[in-house]
């Protein structure tokens, strides 16, 4: 992961997707100062960490539609297209490695607090769990729907331009479904961005008396962890796919 070679353009567009993230996240902490406990504000921080990969999804998709109206106007063959990708997929790269370093952060406060949490005089509120499980659920599905969108796209735009990929429909009929599914991706990442602000607001305003319970807080701190797993996962495969545009770039010559 390097800004070696990336346009300032990018270099905004990565800033301004990690941004919102680090102040949701830093708020949350700040929170945590003058809470009894830090469990509650685990699906919060959870939350944050996925604001950034949902953000960097409206982005990619600009720029992804930017190189295509570049390609319009000042022509270019594969190489181009691939270098337009590459561009593209920097602040989902970027994002994914900032979903780490929160992730991890957010275990190590998990943990910490399950360890230090008094079970015995625990009596967890219904209404606050099941906003908590909520908030957990809707940041895993908000990340992994996102991603898949961009992905899903972006496959189908390798393949188009792939003279040895699989067979698309017709030309009409692949532009239109592209075109649709690049407003459908930026559209879910603009939304779910908001919808996880507020998932953090909700958290941060929630101020249950008692701890959760025991179950409850290894639940909180197993989905955290499960969310460093998945955002290693993210960032490795965002890295191969960076790599192989990168390389297609340079050689005009895609590798599947």
């Amino acid at each position: 992961m390097s800004l070696h070679g990336v346009p300032p353009q990018v270099i905004t567009y990565i800033i301004v997707s990690v941004l919102p993230a680090l102040i949701a996240f830093g708020l949350l902490i700040a929170i945590a100062r003058i809470r009894t406990t830090h469990l509650w504000l685990v699906p919060g921080w959870l939350a944050a960490a996925a604001l950034a990969p949902a953000v960097a999804t409206f982005f990619a998709v600009r720029l992804l539609i930017s190189a295509f109206s570049a390609l319009a106007t000042s022509g270019g063959g594969l190489s181009v297209v691939c270098a337009g990708m590459w561009e593209a997929l920097q602040p989902a790269l970027f994002t994914a490695y900032a979903a780490c370093a929160l992730t991890l952060i957010t275990v190590v406060i998990g943990v910490r607090a399950v360890i230090n949490a008094d079970s015995e005089s625990a009596r967890p509120s219904r209404s606050a769990t099941i906003t908590g499980l909520c908030v957990l659920l809707f940041a895993f599905a908000a990340v992994a729907v996102d991603t898949q969108l961009f992905r899903n796209v972006s496959g189908t735009i390798v393949d188009i331009i792939d003279p040895n990929g699989p067979k698309v429909l017709s030309i009409a009929q692949t532009s239109q479904w592209v075109s649709s599914h690049l407003i459908l991706t930026a559209a879910m990442g603009v939304a779910t961005s908001m919808a996880l602000i507020a998932a953090v607001v909700i958290t941060a305003v929630m101020n249950p008396k008692s701890e959760p319970s025991k179950q409850l807080g290894l639940m909180f701190t197993f989905a955290s962890v499960m969310a460093f797993i998945g955002s290693v996962v993210l960032a490795i495969s965002t890295q191969a796919w960076c790599e192989r545009m990168a390389h297609a770039a340079m050689t005009g010559q895609i590798v599947r």
